[in-house]
């Protein structure tokens, strides 16, 4: 499978994430399993010693009321029998450790059942005054009594049970604990092997690069091609590196012949000598330099990489502009679009630090200007201007046609500079290129004026007449 680097290692995190989850999962959903039985028989012993506290608690205080002279009162009575029937009521509704559990709690449930009878009749009793009541509160101890054994009994058992339970839970989790070393030992090997495994076939092929690179460097071109099938990055690297290692040689070879060919073009005169030369290496770096922008294009596309393929194209687009017939004039709309495809080309580099627009009148988009009439001033605003500031800023073009007159400004709101600094920054070739082919155009006609304020930014302004004519000759 042909998978880029990004992808090998997505691919190879989420395994190592995915086993070292899924390990843990396991382990808590145990750990879990083990708490929650824990709790569920703590909570079982708590409700079965609340019980017989309860029914203790709650027959003495009967039984002191009754001594005092006083009746308890049947609201609260009922409330008591409501809350001990219903605490029995649970602990019959889970299931029962044993069968001797089950049973003791029908007794408890049916001694219940007696105690509240008797008691009743010991409370009745008492209202009318006979002398036997104290004998039916005694009884109802007695059954109290039994219920406690019962629930001690019931107690006892859950205990010993849970005990056993205990037991086993802990071999389970002793087990779980050498199954689960054993995956994590098992996930350290395997996925180390395979991390070490990668890593090689990454750092071998490059290992290799480097090498023949180094003896390039040192001039020694005669090196075998460099293969790495890994389908991803590693694998295009080698494949560019073993054309470009036959591109330099075959450029090393035909330099050689240039060579050659100077050394016999010495005898003949000068001039003549240099312009075939010039000649000779103009016919080859246009072509060189599309083809090589054409493969990094490709490249870029077939690697995903969206901004690198952007940057490649409208650094093609610039070169192809530049190089095309250099004396010929060319519409203000295609001029700003050339200018458009430089901040694009500059926009991958600042991003956001990075703004511009681009206001042109429908009626000047046809006049016809020499070629790089307004990229070096824009160029300038991002280089001198925009770049500084850590902020970035803003670029501006607005072009409109008035009468017979075409009226352009550049604006920037960079850090602008003094008057001496803009007379060096503007004054380089770039910008005496521009303001020669203006005045060799339309004479005096042309007006270009450049003002810069510290902190605020600088104004480019440029006026020319209209050029009727496509063939109107632009001498330079």
């Amino acid at each position: 499978m042909k998978l880029s680097i990004r992808k090998k290692l997505l691919i190879f995190y989420l395994i190592a994430i995915s086993a070292v989850t899924l390990l843990d999962l396991y382990v808590q959903l145990v750990t879990y399993h083990g708490v929650q039985e824990f709790d569920f028989r703590l909570n079982r012993y708590h409700q079965i010693h609340r019980l017989r506290l309860d029914v203790t608690q709650q027959f003495l205080r009967v039984e002191r009321q009754l001594r005092e002279g006083s009746i308890p009162d049947e609201a609260q009575l009922d409330q008591e029998q409501r809350s001990l029937y219903y605490t029995l009521s649970q602990l019959e509704s889970s299931e029962s450790e044993t069968k001797d559990v089950f049973f003791n709690l029908r007794a408890a449930r049916r001694g219940l059942d007696a105690y509240f009878v008797q008691l009743g009749k010991g409370i009745l009793h008492r209202q009318q005054r006979e002398a036997n009541w104290y004998q039916d509160i005694a009884y109802a101890n007695k059954i109290a009594v039994y219920i406690d054994g019962y629930l001690a009994a019931v107690l006892s058992d859950a205990m010993q049970a849970g005990s056993d339970l205990y037991q086993d839970l802990v071999k389970r989790i002793t087990r779980i604990r050498t199954i689960t070393l054993g995956l994590l030992a098992m996930f350290i090997i395997l996925l180390g092997s395979a991390a070490v495994a990668f890593s090689s076939s990454i750092a071998n092929p490059i290992h290799r690069l480097a090498e023949a690179a180094s003896r390039i460097s040192k001039g020694d071109l005669e090196i075998s091609e460099i293969w790495a099938n890994t389908g991803d990055e590693i694998e295009t690297l080698a494949n560019a590196f073993n054309t470009m290692s036959q591109n330099i040689k075959r450029m090393v070879m035909d330099l050689k012949e240039k060579a050659d060919l100077e050394r016999r073009l010495r005898e003949e005169d000068q001039a003549l000598r240099e312009a075939q030369f010039i000649n000779l290496q103009d016919q080859i770096r246009p072509h060189f330099l599309f083809n090589a922008i054409n493969t990094i294009a490709r490249t870029a596309m077939f690697e995903g990489a969206y901004e690198t393929e952007q940057l490649t194209l409208a650094l093609g687009t610039l070169f192809r502009y530049a190089l095309e017939a250099p004396h010929a004039l060319v519409s203000i709309e295609e001029e700003c679009m050339v200018v458009g495809e430089y901040l694009k080309f500059q926009a991958l580099r600042f991003g956001k630090r990075l703004q511009w627009e681009m206001n042109i009148q429908q009626e000047s988009r046809t006049v016809l200007i020499p070629r790089f009439t307004l990229q070096p001033f824009v160029e300038n605003a991002v280089r001198h201007g925009i770049e500084p500031l850590e902020l970035g800023g803003t670029v501006r073009i607005m072009i409109n046609k008035r009468g017979n007159r075409v009226y352009a400004k550049i604006i920037d709101t960079g850090k602008g500079m003094e008057t001496s600094k803009l007379r060096k920054e503007y004054e380089g070739i770039g910008i005496n290129n521009v303001r020669k082919r203006l005045q060799l155009c339309y004479g005096e006609q042309a007006v270009l004026r450049i003002k810069s304020t510290v902190g605020q930014g600088t104004e480019v302004s440029i006026s020319f007449p209209v050029i009727n004519s496509m063939g109107l000759p632009c001498n330079e």
